[in-house]
């Protein structure tokens, strides 16, 4: 709005709607954020928010909506008011949701329950895709419905459930979680979303202003005791701190002024929450009185040399209590200003990533062995191996990155370096996509490994355009089938970034391409990509071949299995069979 411009903002900050783009990544949401992407992409099945009204459980629901929406494996559906009068009325919703239109008419409950199990089954197994159910308001669930949805979570495979459920509901919705217990047993997920703390409203209201701001320069809308007064007169709740801002900035550009204090601020909370308790304002009042109390005491009985002083100390101590924000911790403990591989290489030798990632044996040997199609590099000459060294098995490295240039015990130095190699970051993505089409896969391992290989990102979840990141070589288990198999192997290259601007530059492609990183002592580490099928026939490949676009084409040659003592860091098989 126009008089927004009186502060230099160039839209409202301080919304009521749920907004994706004011989230606020805060400690706890960011948390919860973490642990629902995980969840839905292993495929656990239910997961349960609890949270006071306010608490910010909408807009966590919209935000995890859109992180899934650039997904094309991940398909949401949500529920905004789950008050339904009968069973029927909601399989029905469900159906229409999962299938996009009602069932036939007179179809019975059962009916309609194997009709969704068997499009779960369609989707989940034969798509390849993960359904997710959000509910939100999930206090209003009848407990019919909550014997349908577990009913739902009993569609599964041996490895994974068919349906993702995530019910956002207020601390009521514990009470019928207890009357229920064989509904609660199946939770995998139950997180409570507490209230902001004081370092976290501050950074919250900052980060509105900034989103909202129509200048480069920092927007102070609010002095330091304004806003100790939101926190205190808002409890933390998101929702009471935006309505109390957006009425302190309202009064603000009524009264003409370019700051709110925290008398004005006192003033709109009067407005705003009539119902405040006099308790508070006798003790606001009490505190007040006493804290001018002992300043004036303290200022009869300091020496005025020393006021100076004490001033500066007093200001000290207060920034430390209230506004302390130290630089970030790698794992180890040491502050990090950059990217520092080598303060992971010492976690490496401190053996402290064994507990979480401990190495893994890997089989890196195929059932048939058969040379690339292509002109391989020149033999090195071979180093007679030690007599007690294993023939077919590496010891692969621990998932963590460490230095190129490091120089650890000779014993312990693995036979590929232990990154892939380090890559820029393009606008709108996501570091969950990133790992998935690095390693042809998201899980927990990779999320970790990457995490502790890149001790300058503070948020996983707000990553800007630009940011270099490195990727560790985490080996893959690799199990080849026992026939040979044949790939369209689109180009191979010796850095990850160059490779994997092929699959950015065609994002689209039909058929898909995949890249997969890999190792052998004759050509060091590789970047290939692939069409992400095998073939059992070197004519399938030809043919394949042929219909590809001209810009993938040159340079395209059909490949069959690499060297025997090759290390992957994807699946080359996909996972599959031909």
């Amino acid at each position: 709005m126009d008089y927004f411009s009186i502060l230099n903002l160039a839209r409202e900050p301080f919304s009521n709607s749920p907004d994706p783009e004011f989230f606020f990544h805060s400690r706890q949401h960011r948390d919860c954020l973490q642990k629902l992407e995980l969840s839905l992409l292993l495929r656990r099945g239910l997961n349960v928010v609890i949270g006071d009204v306010g608490t910010g459980k909408t807009t966590l629901c919209r935000q995890l909506i859109r992180r899934f929406s650039t997904k094309d494996e991940v398909e949401t559906h949500l529920v905004l008011d789950p008050y339904f009068l009968n069973a029927s009325e909601f399989l029905a919703t469900v159906t229409k949701m999962f299938w996009g239109k009602k069932p036939a008419p007179g179809s019975l409950d059962w009916q309609i329950k194997e009709h969704i199990k068997q499009l779960l089954f369609r989707k989940g197994v034969d798509d390849n895709k993960t359904v997710v159910l959000i509910i939100d308001e999930g206090q209003k669930i009848p407990a019919f419905c909550l014997e349908i949805l577990r009913e739902f979570l009993n569609y599964e495979t041996n490895e994974y459930k068919l349906l993702q459920i995530v019910i956002f509901a207020q601390k009521e919705f514990e009470a019928t979680i207890r009357k229920y217990p064989n509904f609660a047993d199946r939770i995998n997920l139950y997180h409570r979303l507490q209230p902001l703390n004081f370092r976290d409203t501050r950074l919250m209201i900052k980060y509105r202003l900034e989103k909202s701001s129509n200048s480069p320069k920092t927007l102070n809308l609010f002095t330091y005791p304004a806003l100790w007064a939101l926190y205190r007169i808002t409890g933390g709740y998101p929702r009471k701190i935006i309505n109390l801002c957006h009425q302190s900035i309202l009064s603000m550009i009524i009264q003409n002024r370019t700051k709110s204090g925290y008398f004005l601020v006192r003033t709109c909370a009067r407005r705003v929450f009539a119902d405040e308790p006099r308790s508070w304002k006798k003790f606001a009042a009490a505190a007040a009185l006493t804290a001018v109390m002992a300043i004036i005491v303290v200022l009869l009985m300091v020496p005025s040399k020393r006021l100076g002083t004490l001033h500066s100390r007093v200001v000290e101590t207060f920034q430390s209590t209230f506004a302390r924000n130290p630089a970030p911790a790698d794992p180890a403990g040491t502050p990090v200003t950059e990217v520092q591989p080598p303060a992971v290489r010492a976690q490496i030798a401190s053996g402290k990533f064994h507990a979480d990632c401990p190495p893994q044996t890997v089989d890196i040997e195929p059932k048939q062995n058969q040379p690339l199609e292509t002109s391989p590099a020149p033999a090195k000459p071979a180093q007679p191996p030690k007599a007690d060294a294993p023939q077919q098995k590496i010891e692969a490295a621990p998932a963590v990155v460490a230095s190129i240039d490091a120089q650890p015990d000779v014993q312990s130095i693995p036979l590929y370096r232990a990154i892939l190699g380090r890559m820029a970051l393009k606008r709108d993505e996501t570091l969950s996509r990133i790992i998935e089409k690095v390693y042809g896969g998201f899980n927990s391992l990779y999320f970790k490994s990457f995490i502790l290989a890149n001790p300058d990102i503070k948020d996983p979840d707000r990553v800007e355009a630009g940011q270099r990141i490195w990727l560790p070589a985490i080996p893959a288990r690799v199990t080849a089938p026992g026939q040979p198999v044949w790939w369209v192997r689109i180009a191979e290259t010796d850095s990850l970034e160059a490779a994997f601007n092929i699959l950015r530059q065609h994002p689209d492609s039909i058929p898909p391409m995949s890249l997969v990183p890999f190792w052998n002592p004759e050509t060091g580490m590789k970047f290939a990509v692939v069409l992400k099928q095998l073939y059992k026939h070197k004519t399938a490949a030809g043919t394949q071949m042929k219909l590809l676009p001209a810009e993938l084409s040159t340079g395209a040659m059909i490949a069959s299995l690499w060297d025997k003592n090759t290390a992957y860091f994807a699946d080359p098989f996909f996972g599959r069979k031909p």
